[in-house]
């Protein structure tokens, strides 16, 4: 079952504030693909760092969809903080 990106986004949107408002989603690198595993594409910025990163659909669809993409994005802020800064 193929999740919407419009859904997707909104589930993005809601769980990426609560880990850190810095964190922003690139909606137009969101796509939804099949292969090689079905999911969500999507980029995020944290300042000047950014990234083209994956969320499974079964984490978008499950029942406990909030607190694994809590984790995910949690994982990508770290991911992301890796990045040097230029202040």
């Amino acid at each position: 079952m193929a999740i919407r990106e419009d859904d997707a986004i909104e589930k993005f949107r809601q769980i990426i504030s609560r880990v850190d408002p810095r964190l922003v989603l690139d909606r137009g690198d969101v796509r939804y693909v099949t292969e090689p595993y079905a999911g969500v594409e999507y980029g995020l910025r944290l300042g000047k760092a950014g990234a083209l990163l994956f969320m499974p659909e079964a984490d978008l669809t499950a029942p406990d969809w909030q607190d694994r993409l809590r984790t995910r994005f949690e994982a990508a802020k770290r991911y992301l903080e890796g990045f040097p800064r230029r202040d």
